[in-house]
């Protein structure tokens, strides 16, 4: 070894290796202060660093005992250690993706690519991919027909040659640690003909036809049939058994937001519930029906696999000027989804019922009459979430094309989302809206500016406690043992005992200001051993992290 490759390290011996060398080597030691975490503000575990990066006094005493005497044990502030940074992919009307539902296999692939790899240099990680726009399909499905969004008309037509578009997302993003969520929407039957004809033979609103209402330019599914509750239950059910997904998601539209004169024609499913007994009015059992599949979809969703993250993005203001809703003033108009799409999005995150709530928050931060902050502040409210879920607030970046919003609007809005007094109350990430943005790499500067400015550093994902089970909690225990060659290379040894239970490979390494993340590795694709950004001399860290987001204890080594 040369004289610039010294390593010293802190190991315990478990079934998981990650080796870095291959000679007897000098004990640094273990450092308690690993055992101290996560901070409530960035998400990150206690480390050992020299005293003047400590942002504020040491948590511990002594708990640094193997490193200079300079050193102390703190949470560092190097932000964002975690941070949750999506994207929504779009396929209705091939809005983002793909171009077109005409083109071949071959050509929507390297669109899907390029997308992803422009949403990975970005610096985001996670995407939103729309697979179920209209009771269709882009994936591979026996509940629902091939969407005509990805081989045009007829529906139900199947790509040449087949492939699985969500399993080719997901696929491509484990190794960019982009995390993939399933976004479905439960009642649109049709977008822009608000009729059945032509539909497939295994599309909702064939096999439910009395469901099937026409409204405006949809065809509209009942939320009141039970048949209609329990198609949405088990498609979503069959994509989370079967594909391996971070989260499933639903957006905005619940009953259709209303045309004015256009009453939504559901008196005989209304009637059916009256002459059974039930006595809500129309409003409120309205609610309960989307009330009632939401709760379901969390329950069963989180029976399948526990770390399913299950998000809903509603309507970004909630009964702007009534007692219950947003503060009024200054928020005091605007569309009320809890009295016209039927949506009781305040419930669902006060009960817990969703992992993670996206408001779209689509307004500018001034004037105040919508003001972004001042929305956001409602929703990370202890009044609205009580049991501090996570709250990311949807960002309408298309607006910089569409409307000529400033791009240091966004990155402001971010920042507020990032605020400590905002992160102590679930505010732990944004996401995007569209895609396309990135895709088109908007003004030829969109992509370096949100690299640069925006997420110059990588984050782990937030840490979901409330899901985790004694099983998984074992990562805590846990600590890498490490050794180091030449070449600098990680080998992984892959122990039966851990299998499923660690979920990332984490490498920090020291800089002036605190400690940053090198590398990211999927524990699921790692099969050998990688370089680790040419790394050269300094102070590194590792540990393992499971898919909740608990992390083990770390392993500190030095290369001198």
């Amino acid at each position: 070894m040369s004289s610039t490759r010294k390593v010293f390290l802190g190991i315990l011996p478990i079934s998981w290796i990650l080796v870095i060398c291959q000679t007897t080597l000098p004990v640094l030691g273990d450092d308690p202060c690993f055992d101290h975490g996560p901070d409530n503000v960035t998400g990150n575990y206690a480390i050992c660093i020299d005293r003047e990066s400590c942002p504020s006094e040491p948590i511990a005493v002594d708990a640094c005992p193997s490193y200079p005497t300079n050193y102390a044990c703190c949470y560092h502030r190097n932000f964002p250690g975690r941070e949750h940074r999506g994207t929504w992919i779009a396929t209705v009307n091939n809005m983002d993706w793909p171009r077109s539902a005409s083109s071949n296999v071959s050509t929507q692939q390297n669109e899907l690519r390029e997308l992803l790899d422009k949403i990975a240099q970005a610096g985001l990680n996670a995407v939103y991919f729309q697979v179920r726009p209209a009771g269709d399909a882009l994936y591979i499905s026996d509940l629902e027909p091939w969407s005509i969004y990805l081989t045009g008309d007829p529906q139900g037509t199947q790509p040449s040659p087949v492939w699985d578009p969500l399993q080719f997302v997901i696929d491509y993003c484990k190794p960019l640690n982009i995390e993939v969520h399933a976004w479905i929407n439960p009642y649109r039957a049709r977008f822009g003909t608000p009729s059945s004809a032509g539909l497939h033979p295994n599309h909702m609103a064939v096999q439910f036809p009395r469901c099937a209402y026409p409204y405006d330019i949809y065809l509209w599914m009942d939320p009141g049939c039970g048949e209609v509750e329990d198609r949405t239950v088990n498609v979503a059910r069959d994509l989370v058994t079967r594909y391996d997904l971070d989260g499933l998601h639903m957006d905005d539209y619940f009953y259709p937001y209303p045309v004015s004169g256009i009453p939504f024609p559901d008196d005989i499913t209304y009637n059916e519930y009256l002459s059974s007994g039930g006595g809500l009015p129309k409003p409120d059992w309205r609610r309960e029906n989307v009330n009632r599949l939401v709760q379901r979809l969390n329950v069963e969703l989180h029976e399948i696999k526990p770390w399913i993250r299950f998000s809903v993005s509603p309507f970004g203001l909630f009964r702007a000027g009534h007692p219950d809703g947003m503060p009024s003033p200054p928020i005091v108009q605007g569309l009320d989804q809890y009295a016209e799409i039927y949506c009781d999005a305040k419930l669902w995150l006060k009960e817990g019922w969703v992992d993670i709530m996206q408001p779209q928050l689509y307004w500018r931060i001034a004037p105040a009459i919508q003001s972004y902050p001042i929305l956001l502040d409602w929703w990370v409210g202890a009044g609205q979430n009580p049991k501090g879920r996570h709250v990311y607030a949807g960002n309408y970046l298309s607006r910089v094309d569409l409307q000529n919003w400033p791009i240091d609007e966004i990155r402001n809005q971010v920042e507020i989302s990032r605020e400590p007094v905002n992160r102590l109350r679930g505010s732990w990430g944004n996401v995007h809206f569209s895609s396309a943005m990135f895709r088109d790499d908007f003004g030829g500067y969109l992509i370096s500016y949100f690299a640069n400015m925006i997420y110059p550093e990588p984050a782990l994902q937030p840490a979901y406690p409330w899901l985790a089970n004694a099983t998984y909690a074992r990562v805590e225990t846990m600590q890498p043992l490490i050794t180091i060659d030449d070449k600098v290379n990680i080998l992984v040894e892959n122990g039966s005992s851990m299998k499923g239970i660690v979920h990332k490979i984490v490498i920090y390494k020291e800089s002036q200001v605190g400690w940053n993340i090198v590398k990211i590795l999927d524990a699921g694709y790692f099969d050998g051993s990688i370089k680790l950004l040419g790394l050269e001399k300094g102070h590194f860290s590792a540990h393992f992290i499971n898919r909740f987001g608990q992390e083990s204890r770390k392993t500190f080594f030095k290369i001198l």
